[in-house]
């Protein structure tokens, strides 16, 4: 009976395996070059930039999402939104939003221009997202300023990877109207990132692994049956 028990056990880790939180998509470190104003619904003067992930395969669950961003102040809340269909002047479609949410804010140990940076994310119920390019936006809210870090791709994950400046800029204090970002900045990729689990499949190196846990198990179940 415990051997059937075991072999069920490992039959349901095959067919419903475990995947843990990881980084999906980061659009890479500040490169020192630039930043652009990044300021929730809370600040004296709202500013929110998108930039623009792809996910290619499989659905991704996502958990939390962050911006990098060189802040004079600690921030009180933040905004999220997710969009698709993003282009010059079109808002496309909202998926997801937030404002006012609760967040965590971590300095990276980087600064430009006299300004400090900081990790602002915001946890999310588990958005679900098919394949498809979406525009992600997180804003802190305070007084003061604060501007989203720009990349050139460095320790970047997943598409695009710092490159490409596909992203747009809203805020009517600073006559951004869905404008491509680089209206006010060239280049403009921005250092943010989504963070949850993803139904691809895993890689052959995975697989491997697993296929010679599940051999070495079946000797010891033989093994107890020849006994």
């Amino acid at each position: 009976m415990k051997t059937l028990a075991l072999l069920t056990l490992l039959a349901a880790a095959v067919a419903c395996p475990l995947y843990a939180d990881v980084t999906l998509w980061y659009n890479g470190d500040f490169d020192g070059a630039n930043g652009l104003v990044n300021q929730g619904s809370t600040s004296p003067s709202l500013a929110y930039v998108y930039d623009d992930f792809t996910i290619s395969s499989g659905t991704w669950t996502i958990n939390q999402v962050f911006s990098n961003n060189l802040m004079s102040f600690f921030a009180d809340s933040a905004d999220v939104e997710i969009r698709s269909g993003m282009s010059p002047f079109n808002a496309g479609t909202l998926i997801y939003s937030e404002y006012g949410a609760f967040f965590d804010q971590t300095a990276t140990g980087r600064s430009g221009f006299g300004l400090n940076e900081y990790t602002i994310s915001v946890n999310l119920p588990g958005v679900v997202l098919g394949p498809g390019t979406y525009w992600l936006m997180v804003a802190p809210s305070s007084l003061g300023v604060s501007f989203v870090s720009t990349t050139s791709g460095a320790n970047c994950v997943g598409t695009p990877c710092g490159t490409g400046n596909n992203s747009f800029f809203y805020s009517p204090d600073f006559g951004g109207f869905y404008n491509p970002a680089t209206d006010f900045l060239t280049p403009a990729d921005f250092s943010m990132g989504v963070i949850g689990t993803s139904s691809a499949t895993p890689e052959p190196s995975s697989l491997v692994m697993l296929g010679s846990g599940l051999v070495a198990i079946a000797g010891i179940v033989r093994r107890r049956f020849a006994a």
